[in-house]
């Protein structure tokens, strides 16, 4: 392996065998030998599971990748296996250096032991003296923060605590690779910063990151190269804002919404540095029961009519909702949410909480239409959509596509950044007399 790479992944493949009933396990143990014995052909009591298929990566020397991908998708797996807790069924992984991870809350911690008791058993393990360990115990206690809980039994810790002292030991242990799955959405706000501007500091000095997270604003600046893992498949490893598009795209399709931008070669041949590892395939299951209203399409149009898929600030953006009804439905309501990609929901409203009344609907194909003001900040929203019925004074949903499409919004010059577009305006008063009027 090259001396400028850190982590190498080669064809990593990992393989659970899924047992339906306990005594399948005594079967599967047994029975096979007894076959081979007789002379017959081989039967397995198990189903096969594929947690990661054929992964291949390399993270170079302070290099910080993000990797993103919904709940199964294989990245705990991924990183487990990196940093040598689980073995794969095939395929290699190299490392250069000293690699620390924060996988689970407390993994490695014993409940029994103080704070500083885990820390100084986790720092020996590592093979620092207790010299070192000492030096540096007031740094990883003032940046946990916990206070006089440093000596307490962990068993009385919240999820938090557990995380901030784990999180804090280990980037005072000198890490060559820092691994981090998920910690830092468990902290509050002030710490998931504090741990983000660490995270700055380490990059500087030359430290490789993995970090899973579901926060693609934090993939966006933070790292350099991303990866979206789907079924335990790569699907594709590129520059962050392009990879975290196709890991929208794919949560649009999976609820059964419009994806603006249909994740195909074509579209990785027109995005340079993208790699497309797997396509991706999707499947939405439709709902078995008839409800008495279900969305059928969703449309994002101008106010001419024609279809959009980014806008400017300021700009009228019609959601067309299409919609069947299969029995009558006396007092419908439909709702509508815009969510940024962290999935924090900027703004939602119900056709009841405006006070628009919605005459009694018919069985056969309706259209419900949203007619908004784009007075957003540059970059990509996430439209929730919802239609129901008023019952006895209540929204009762019937349907709900969590991600009905999305619109990405032109970044204007001097507007500043975030979700909201105020169209600022700056005054300055100079030289400012006191006791003279602010207006």
């Amino acid at each position: 392996m090259s001396s400028e790479i850190a982590i190498c992944v080669e064809n990593l493949s990992k393989c659970y065998q899924i047992y339906d009933h306990p005594r399948d396990r005594l079967k599967q143990f047994v029975l096979p030998r007894l076959r081979r014995f007789v002379g017959l052909p081989p039967k397995q009591y198990y189903r096969e599971f594929w947690a990661l298929r054929d992964v291949s990566f390399e993270v170079k020397k302070g290099e910080t990748i993000g990797i993103v991908g919904r709940n199964g998708g294989g990245k705990s797996t991924l990183l487990q296996i990196i940093c040598g807790t689980l073995s794969p069924t095939f395929g290699n992984v190299t490392t250069h250096g000293r690699i620390l991870a924060l996988l689970e809350l407390g993994s490695g911690f014993n409940q029994e032991f103080t704070g500083i008791e885990n820390v100084k058993l986790y720092a020996s393990i590592l093979g620092m003296s207790p010299q070192e360990v000492y030096e540096r115990m007031p740094a990883i206690l003032s940046f946990a923060d916990i206070g006089n809980f440093a000596y307490q039994p962990i068993k009385t810790y919240s999820s938090g605590m557990v995380v901030r002292l784990a999180f804090s030991a280990i980037i005072h242990m000198d890490p060559d690779i820092l691994v981090v799955d998920e910690a830092l959405a468990v902290g509050d706000t002030v710490f998931q910063q504090k741990c983000l501007n660490r995270i700055r500091q380490m990059q500087a000095s030359g430290v490789s990151i993995l970090l899973v997270t579901h926060s693609t604003n934090t993939v966006i600046e933070y790292c350099d190269r991303a990866l979206f893992l789907k079924n335990g498949n790569l699907i594709v490893d590129g520059p962050c804002r392009e990879v975290v598009k196709f890991y929208v795209d794919d949560l649009v399709d999976q609820e059964g919404g419009k994806t603006t931008l249909p994740v195909s070669p074509q579209i990785v041949a027109a995005n340079e540095g993208v790699t497309l590892i797997s396509s991706v395939t999707t499947s939405v299951e439709k709902q078995q029961a008839k409800l008495p209203l279900e969305i059928l399409d969703v449309r994002f149009t101008n106010v001419h009519g024609q279809p959009v898929i980014s806008a400017n600030y300021g700009n009228v953006l019609e959601v067309s909702v299409k919609v069947t009804v299969h029995q009558m439905v006396e007092v419908p309501c439909t709702g509508i949410q815009i969510i940024s990609v962290d999935g924090i929901v900027l703004w939602s409203a119900t056709s009841q909480s405006l006070g628009v009344a919605i005459k009694c609907l018919q069985p056969g194909i309706h259209v419900f239409s949203w007619r908004l003001n784009l007075l957003l900040g540059g970059g990509r929203y996430i439209f929730a959509i919802g239609v129901g019925e008023i019952i006895s004074g209540e929204y009762r949903r019937y349907h709900r596509l969590d991600c009905g499409g999305y619109i990405d919004i032109i970044p204007q010059k001097d507007q500043g950044s975030g979700w909201l577009a105020p169209a600022p305006r700056l005054i300055v008063k100079s030289p400012f007399v006191e006791g003279s009027s602010l207006e």
